[in-house]
């Protein structure tokens, strides 16, 4: 075999080996290729998952709106149906005092809701309104006011007399503790008077008693001296009397 033989073999075998090579670095490459676009679609899964299950979690599902329901309670139903259907809501109403048909909405007055403020809802959902009718709401403000009037008068009277009645016993004591101090200044006055009567009692024992002097003797000569010392008539046994004036001795002298 010649050099020119030999080299040709060499070169044939060489290229034989270099084909097989190439074939795997490709295979390789797409391979890696392949990894690499699941990889990105496991990632892209992962994350829109995610997405929705936190959607899903804060109570927002996907495509649904939801609203927050106002108070309206107090609101004529007109206001409170314009108000509520204004945010995508639909409404029912029902007279929950006498069960009556309504037609006028705007003689209506919302008493109650359901649900009530600050509830959150799809829209398109409803709400029931309990409502009754505004003469029934004047009548019971006129009762209440009428009661309250009633209530006012009846409180007044009883402090009336509550004050009364107070005057009245403060009088009562007044009166009484004056009695008592009375009765206390008489029982005084006779406890000293006693014991002034009964010191005078002992003085009067103690100091002997002086006789009266015997009344001195009276002589009227005639009826004119008895009369002028104005003794006229003179009876028996008085100062005074004699036999010379008594002519008729009837024991009156100076009797006629």
């Amino acid at each position: 075999m010649d050099d020119s033989t030999v080299s040709k073999f060499s070169r044939g075998k060489m290229m034989k080996s270099q084909i097989p090579t190439a074939s795997r670095e490709g295979r390789a490459n797409a391979d890696r290729g392949k990894l690499k676009a699941a990889l990105t679609l496991v990632v892209l899964t992962v994350l829109v998952l995610t997405g929705c299950s936190g959607k899903h979690a804060a109570g927002e599902p996907a495509g649904v709106e939801t609203v927050t329901v106002p108070d309206v309670v107090n609101l004529t139903l007109d206001k409170a149906m314009d108000e509520l259907k204004d945010l995508g809501l639909k409404v029912e109403a029902a007279d929950t005092v006498d069960g009556k048909s309504i037609i006028l909405k705007k003689n209506w007055q919302v008493t109650s809701q359901d649900p009530v403020e600050g509830a959150q809802l799809t829209k398109g959902s409803t709400v029931h309104l309990g409502v009754k009718h505004k003469d029934k709401e004047a009548a019971e403000k006129a009762a209440a006011d009428k009661a309250a009037a009633e209530k006012a008068a009846a409180d007044k009277a009883a402090a009336e007399k509550a004050a009364v009645a107070k005057v009245a016993a403060a009088k009562l004591a007044a009166e009484k503790a004056a009695a008592a101090k009375r009765a206390a200044e008489k029982a005084a006055a006779d406890r000293a008077a006693a014991q002034l009567a009964a010191e005078q009692a002992a003085a009067a024992k103690a100091t002997p008693a002086v006789p009266a002097a015997p009344p001195a003797a009276v002589y009227y000569k005639n009826c004119t001296e008895a009369r002028a010392a104005g003794a006229a008539p003179v009876y028996e046994g008085t100062p005074g009397y004699g036999k010379h004036l008594d002519r008729d001795g009837d024991g009156i002298g100076c009797d006629k």
